[in-house]
């Protein structure tokens, strides 16, 4: 059964989630927030309000992303090993494998990490401790009470898709859009990206556990009104929780450090003038978000992450590397992304692929040039 906006009162009913007494007395808002799932916003005035989630199809690929979301939260209120992950996430109320649906609770009134960018104009240094806290926090706590247990074989131990990129075959080009087809046509048509993404692959490592989905928009921020304000005068303290955990897995640590350096490059490259055939000098100066502006953020994302995870001088400058590399093939997912159902690649695409690239190669000199690292 689908659960609809009409049907989820009755739905909750049944789980034994909401009271008669609350339906008749009308403490009952339903928001349908559709995406890439079927999800509900149930807002209540006097209780604490849920977020219900539901495959929108039910192909095996999707049922299993739900599936781990599911034992992820389960796991987190359940289980002791995973108990650093409870502060971190909504509170786990309902699963229903039947349905594949997940109630969660629902977050109080804010925003996500990108929209919070926005609003401010700003990139906050106390938003780059937080995320290196968050980070650091469980992949310290988890790696060690997971790395030689079997609880690390309850997990799928996958290698993210995107490494495996350049390897897909041609045949299946026409079940993609035109502008999803354009970018794996550069992916493979440009000899670094193959080697490089082949050298990332063979080098994954099983060392922690990971959010494996990083990005902006799966930080969701919440600023305390009565709070003192911060440096950059947002009138509040924040707070950030980690959301969509569909890809969790015992993976490698620096794909989520490195996905923190892709959200904040790929947010300056999309904030370019979005005109083919300007010099690359032109575009960086006409950005509306310049990337000097997010280094005291990432410096101390990258200096709080390695503090909290407690690495020496040798393994931070090891990890940094690596986490950089894997920053350059997030942002080939996230161009993939972007063009998802797209009729044509556009120029902020095909910036991304270049940055990407260019990181590749020389990850080093990125490292420095681009993140002042």
């Amino acid at each position: 059964m689908l659960i609809t906006k009409e049907t989820i009162a009755h739905y909750l009913l049944g789980r034994g989630l909401l009271s008669f007494e609350s339906v008749v007395d009308g403490d009952l808002l339903v928001v349908e927030a559709t995406s890439r799932n079927r999800n509900f916003k149930v807002i209540r005035a006097e209780n604490p309000g849920y977020f219900v989630k539901q495959v929108k199809t039910f192909e095996p690929a999707a049922v299993e992303t739900m599936r781990y979301e599911t034992a992820c939260y389960w796991l987190a209120q359940n289980d002791p090993d995973f108990e650093p992950l409870a502060a971190l996430m909504p509170r786990f109320h309902d699963s229903d494998p039947a349905r594949h649906a997940l109630v969660i609770e629902l977050l109080p009134e804010g925003a996500s990490l990108s929209e919070y960018h926005r609003q401010l104009g700003s990139f906050p240094v106390e938003v780059g401790v937080q995320l290196g806290q968050i980070i650091g926090a469980y992949q310290r706590e988890m790696g060690r009470r997971l790395r030689d247990g079997a609880k690390s074989n309850t997990f799928a131990r996958r290698v993210p898709w995107i490494l495996s990129l350049h390897q897909m075959d041609r045949n299946l080009f026409g079940q993609l859009s035109t502008a999803n087809t354009q970018v794996l046509n550069i992916i493979q048509s440009y000899p670094d990206f193959p080697s490089t993404l082949e050298r990332l692959s063979a080098g994954w490592r099983f060392d922690s556990f990971i959010h494996g989905d990083i990005k902006w928009d799966n930080v969701h921020v919440t600023v305390d009104s009565d709070g003192e304000g911060n440096e950059e005068g947002a009138g509040g303290k924040v707070t950030l929780r980690l959301v969509d955990w569909e890809l969790a897995d015992f993976g490698d640590a620096c794909w989520d450090a490195g996905a923190v350096f892709q959200a904040y490059l790929s947010a300056w490259v999309f904030s370019m003038p979005a005109v083919a055939g300007v010099p690359a000098e032109q575009l960086v100066g006409a950005a509306q978000f310049p990337v000097e502006q997010m280094h005291p953020a990432l410096r101390a994302f990258w200096k709080t992450y390695t503090e909290t995870r407690g690495l020496n001088a040798a393994e931070a400058r090891e990890s940094l590397e690596r986490s950089v590399s894997y920053a350059a093939a997030r942002m080939i997912q996230t161009a993939y992304e972007y063009m998802f159902q797209s009729p044509q690649i556009t120029t902020s695409a095909l910036y991304l692929l270049q940055l990407s690239l260019n990181i590749l190669k020389n990850p080093r000199e990125a490292t420095a040039s681009l993140l002042a690292l």
